[in-house]
């Protein structure tokens, strides 16, 4: 009787972690194949011109992921977003260039890239193991 009684205190144990790591994704986001994130992908120019300006905050584990047909030389600046965040430049050849991004900073950040992902600070350094620029 005591082991099955440990027996559901571990299976009940593990749902609760299981259930408490979940992601919700915000409105706009889905899950990443790794069910670990969520993305929004960017593909127009209207998209990607406004990117995460003006927001106020980006929920953790969401990224954005700005997405072209082809590589050349993409530059992103913080002007009007308030978040610190990484952002990943990536180009035809799978090279990953990650960058701070500072808030409202008019600097602009530039390298060849064919898809640019931009998440909270930290987070994409610690998902790619990389450092930064």
């Amino acid at each position: 009787m005591q082991l099955k009684f440990s027996g559901i205190i571990f299976i009940n144990l593990f749902a609760i972690h299981l259930f408490a790591s979940e992601i919700n994704c915000s409105e706009g986001f889905n899950f990443g194949t790794d069910k670990k994130s969520c993305i929004k992908f960017l593909i127009t120019d209207e998209e990607r011109k406004k990117g995460l300006m003006f927001q106020e905050k980006l929920a953790p584990d969401h990224e954005l992921h700005f997405l072209w047909s082809d590589s050349k030389f993409r530059c992103m600046w913080m002007k009007n977003t308030s978040i610190e965040i990484d952002i990943l430049f990536i180009d035809d050849d799978k090279n990953l260039i990650l960058e701070k991004g500072q808030p409202y900073s008019k600097k602009k950040i530039c390298h060849t890239a064919k898809v640019v992902i931009e998440a909270n600070k930290g987070e994409l350094s610690r998902k790619y193991n990389l450092t930064y620029e």
